[in-house]
């Protein structure tokens, strides 16, 4: 912004600089100058367009990258988390977890109330232990059948690809963007209890690689509410019990 002010501040004073001159040069150069005005008034026209219409450009396709970005985390995030329900911990491979989903079945279990003898009482107090008269309250579990996990959460991901940026240009073009989607395990002692965690990270600086550096740096030092604050979007962490990611709402929209 300082770059484009001084730039319309010199262009001004170059066409104060002109138009001062035009009247004492021979009528024959005038047309010469006023090409030379139309110029300037041309490039200095286009200047301040372009710093308007830029930043505006840039926030349209920050917007839409994070979007997606934040959309392929979420479902990394849930199948991630049906791995760890079913087998007790996370996986940072990718394809290991993309061949989870396509196998792996949920339990269709139904919980019911029930009663049954109490024998230990039943035998303290000399009675018979099947059917005595004190009976104590349990819980049975009955398994109805198995759901496939992906028909159930991913009938329309592709798990293998979520590590991938899939960017398009304004014409539809896919955009080959740098870098990945960065997916790490770790364990966490809390209490000396061993607890799996995950961790993923989207680098602001891989997602918008094609727009302007000074705005792109702009967004890195970002600290707001409803921005996505610091240099990378992330869920879960590595250093602590979680599986939030520093998305405000508004990014959320696919989030459950």
């Amino acid at each position: 912004m300082t770059a484009l002010i001084s730039s319309i501040v010199l262009g001004i004073i170059g066409l104060v600089g002109l138009a001062f001159l035009i009247n004492k040069l021979p009528k024959k150069f005038h047309i010469i100058v006023i090409a030379g005005l139309l110029a300037l008034i041309g490039f200095f026209s286009y200047k301040l367009v372009n710093s308007i219409a830029a930043p505006v450009k840039f926030e349209k396709v920050k917007e839409e990258r994070y979007k997606k970005v934040i959309t392929q985390l979420i479902h990394l995030r849930t199948a991630e988390n049906a791995h760890k329900t079913i087998t007790g911990k996370y996986t940072n491979d990718i394809n290991r977890l993309s061949k989870f989903i396509d196998t792996a079945k949920f339990a269709l279990v139904q919980r019911r109330d029930s009663s049954v003898a109490d024998e230990v009482k039943n035998k303290r107090f000399g009675l018979n232990p099947k059917s005595g008269g004190y009976y104590k309250e349990i819980v049975i579990t009955d398994t109805l059948g198995y759901k496939s996990v992906k028909d159930s959460l991913f009938s329309k991901v592709n798990i293998a690809t979520l590590l991938d940026y899939d960017f398009k240009n304004a014409e539809g073009e896919k955009i080959d963007a740098p870098g990945k989607i960065s997916l790490e395990t770790g364990t966490f002692y809390d209490d000396e209890n061993p607890i799996s965690v995950f961790e993923a990270i989207a680098k602001k600086e891989d997602i918008l690689f094609d727009q302007p550096e000074r705005l792109v740096a702009q967004e890195l030092r970002t600290k707001a509410v409803e921005g996505v604050t610091g240099e990378v979007i992330v869920v879960g962490s590595l250093s602590e019990v979680t599986t939030s990611g520093n998305w405000p709402r508004q990014y959320a929209l696919n989030e459950k």
